[in-house]
């Protein structure tokens, strides 16, 4: 008999649940900023933690990959080809755990991962970011 604590301990085990516990600080893209562009105290403080945010995943410049942005608008073009000056504040470079199908274009999901913040070089892609999640998961809003 299959319960639903063997199938949570199975999912764990094979690294599709968030090894630091099951549940994420939930928070919203603008609470990453204070008015002026500068992040926040918020952003600070959940740095290195884990965190849950929901949006809508740009499109890909390739279908085979373990990254995506993030926006908090569905977006219709790529928005990673722009400098750390011209970063856009409701988007965020997330890089999977492992590959998952990727969300239809307008498809609400919601991401687990941890957040780093302040400007960095992806070293596989080159794009440039100021704010991520690694180490993420995702799924349908609401399912």
């Amino acid at each position: 008999m299959v319960t639903r604590r063997t199938l949570l301990t199975a999912a764990l085990a094979a690294g599709l649940l968030p090894k630091a516990g099951f549940a994420a600080t939930r928070i919203r893209m603008g609470e990453l900023y204070n008015h002026d562009g500068s992040f926040s105290p918020r952003a600070d403080e959940l740095k290195g933690t884990r965190i849950a945010m929901q949006g809508f995943m740009a499109p890909h410049l390739k279908v085979d990959s373990d990254f995506f942005i993030l926006s908090n608008t569905p977006v219709e073009t790529c928005p990673f080809c722009a400098s750390e000056g011209e970063w856009i504040d409701s988007i965020v470079f997330v890089r999977m755990r492992a590959r998952q199908e990727m969300a239809a274009p307008g498809t609400l999901i919601l991401v687990q991962g941890t957040l780093e913040v302040g400007p960095a070089t992806d070293p596989t892609t080159g794009f440039v970011s100021k704010v991520r999640l690694t180490d993420a998961v995702f799924q349908r809003a609401g399912a």
